[in-house]
């Protein structure tokens, strides 16, 4: 099923939205991380609670600039008349999967596929 302008537009919308809250949680964390690391620890434990809030924020920060990619990359694909196709096998990705997931770039099928070689390859 092709994806309908009014469709595109409102997935168009969400990805928006989705990237400029992402935009300002990937603000925050890197704040917070600042503020961790400036913070004078007083002992080993302490250290260490900092040096793992501060982990945990960078792992959380590269997973949403990850989906800030995702986000640029199907806006661009929106600009070339390409959004809501499959990468793997040029079908469509379909409206269901387009509202859960606005910045998918695989079908279900393939997806799973992706997933799998994945997991084959580490």
């Amino acid at each position: 099923m092709i994806l309908k302008k009014e469709h595109i537009q409102e997935l168009k919308n969400k990805l928006l939205e989705k990237k400029e809250q992402l935009l300002k949680e990937s603000n925050l964390s890197h704040s917070i991380i600042k503020e961790l690391l400036t913070e004078p620890s007083y002992d080993e434990v302490d250290y260490a609670e900092v040096s793992s809030d501060s982990y945990n924020l960078n792992i959380l920060r590269e997973k949403q600039l990850v989906v800030l990619k995702e986000i640029e990359w199907a806006l661009k694909k929106i600009e070339n008349n390409t959004y809501g196709v499959c990468e793997m096998c040029d079908s469509p990705v379909g409206l269901k999967r387009l509202k859960v997931k606005p910045h998918a770039r695989f079908c279900i099928e393939c997806r799973e596929a992706f997933e799998k070689e994945q997991k084959n390859s580490r």
